[in-house]
C-alpha cells in the first residue's frame, strides 16, 4: 500500500478521533506524515476537528512540537472566527427580521451547532434563506447593491467588509425541471417551520433549519457541489452530524420517500458509504444501504477536489481560462458523471442556457 493511501487512512482515523469514535490512531505517523496530515486538514478545512483528535490520542502518537504549535494556533483562530461570525449571523438575521423578512441561517453556523464543539468547525460565509420570493428579495437587495447579479437561488449581499453574505430566496435547485419543481414545492411547504426554529449560542440566538429539513437539504447541497464546485470532507462531516441526530421510524420512512421523490436515493447510498469509510457511521444512522461502487467513486471525487474544488484542476481551469487539455478533462468528467447521474447531467446544459436568460432578465 502506498504512503499516500496510508496517510489518507490515518487522516480518516484522526477525524474519527476528533468526533469521538476512536481514542487512538492505528499506527504512529512518521514526522513527514504529520506534516502531510496537517496540510490535508487545512486543505479540507478540518483543522479544528482533527486537532480535537490530536488532543484525544495518546501522547506518544502526537505530532512533533513545531507541527503541534501550528495546529494549535490555527485551531484557536478558528474558535475566534466562529465567535465573531456568530455575532454577525445574529445581527444579519435581526436586520432582515426588522425589515419584515422572516429568515433562517442555512448551512454554516446553523450546522455547526450539531457538532460536539461548534467552535471547532471551520467557518465560511453567511447563507441566509429569506422569505418573500425572488422578485421581492432581489428588489430589496438592489436598494443597497444596485449592480448586484442574482442567480436562480441567491444573490450576493456585500454589505460587510470581512464576511461574504449570500441571500437565498431558494435554498437550492435541481437541473432536472421535474425534480426542481418537486424540490421547490418542498421548500415552500417547509419554510414556515424553518423560519421559526432557533438555536442559542453564547453570542445570541438565531433561526436555523430543523434536522428533518437538513436531512434533505444538506444532502442535496452536497449533490449540487458534485457537479459545480467539488465536495470537501467538511461538507460530508456536516451531513454526518445531521444523520447522527435522533430519528423515529416514521421519520426514517419519510426521509427515504423524499430521497426517491427528488431523485437523491442513489446519491444518499453513496454518501452513506463515504460516511461509513471516513467516520465509521453505523447502519442505524445511515438509514439507507451504503453503495460501495457509487461510494468509492464519490470518495475519489472528494479526495481529488478538496474544499469547494480549490485543489482540483478540473475546476481551477474553468476560472483561469480553458485550453485544449482542460476542455478534454472537463468533457471526460462530464461523461463520467453522466454514467452515474444521467438525469441531472442530461438537463445540465439546458439549465445553463435557461439560467443565462433568467439572469439577464433579473439583472436589470
Amino acid at each position: 500500500m502506498s504512503t499516500y493511501i496510508d496517510t489518507t487512512e490515518l487522516f480518516f482515523a484522526l477525524i474519527r478521533c476528533g468526533i469521538g469514535k476512536e481514542q487512538s490512531l492505528p499506527q504512529c505517523p512518521a514526522p513527514e506524515q504529520w506534516q502531510e496530515l496537517f496540510d490535508t486538514a487545512k486543505k479540507q478545512t478540518l483543522a479544528g476537528i482533527t486537532f480535537a483528535g490530536i488532543e484525544r490520542i495518546p501522547a506518544e502518537q502526537r505530532p512533533p512540537k513545531e507541527v503541534m504549535l501550528q495546529w494549535y494556533s490555527l485551531c484557536e483562530n478558528i474558535k475566534r472566527q466562529n465567535r465573531d461570525l456568530n455575532r454577525k449571523v445574529v445581527a444579519v438575521s435581526r436586520k432582515f427580521n426588522d425589515e419584515g423578512f422572516a429568515n433562517c441561517i442555512i448551512k454554516g453556523q446553523g450546522i455547526a451547532q450539531l457538532y460536539p464543539n461548534p467552535l471547532l468547525r471551520t467557518p465560511g460565509d453567511i447563507d441566509i434563506w429569506v422569505d418573500g420570493g425572488d422578485k421581492k428579495v432581489i428588489s430589496y437587495v438592489k436598494k443597497f447593491v444596485p449592480d448586484c447579479s442574482p442567480t436562480y437561488h441567491h444573490v450576493d449581499f456585500p454589505i460587510s467588509n470581512d464576511v461574504d453574505i449570500e441571500v437565498h430566496y431558494r435554498p437550492s435547485w435541481m437541473c432536472s425541471p421535474s425534480a426542481d419543481k418537486k424540490m421547490q414545492r418542498f421548500f415552500e411547504e417547509q419554510a414556515g417551520v424553518q423560519f421559526a426554529n432557533t438555536v442559542s449560542t453564547a453570542e445570541g440566538a438565531f433561526p436555523v433549519p430543523t434536522v428533518a429539513f437538513n436531512r434533505i437539504f444538506i444532502l442535496q447541497h452536497i449533490f449540487r457541489h458534485l457537479f459545480f464546485e467539488g465536495i470537501g470532507i467538511r461538507q460530508v462531516l456536516d451531513y454526518y452530524f445531521v444523520m447522527m441526530q435522533p430519528m423515529t421510524e416514521e421519520e426514517k420512512c419519510a426521509y427515504v420517500e423524499w430521497l426517491k421523490e427528488f431523485g437523491l436515493y442513489k446519491f444518499a447510498c453513496a454518501v452513506a458509504y463515504v460516511m461509513q469509510r471516513m467516520f465509521a457511521l453505523d447502519a442505524e444512522h445511515a438509514v439507507v444501504e451504503p453503495d460501495i461502487k457509487e461510494g468509492e467513486f464519490l470518495l475519489n471525487e472528494i479526495m481529488l477536489a478538496g474544499n469547494f474544488g480549490k485543489y482540483d484542476n478540473r475546476y481551477i481551469s474553468t476560472r483561469r481560462g480553458l485550453n485544449v487539455a482542460h476542455i478534454s478533462n472537463l468533457l471526460k468528467r462530464t461523461f463520467v458523471l453522466f454514467a452515474h447521474y444521467p438525469s441531472e447531467m442530461f438537463w445540465d446544459p439546458f439549465f445553463r442556457v435557461w439560467h443565462y436568460f433568467w439572469r439577464r432578465r433579473n439583472k436589470g
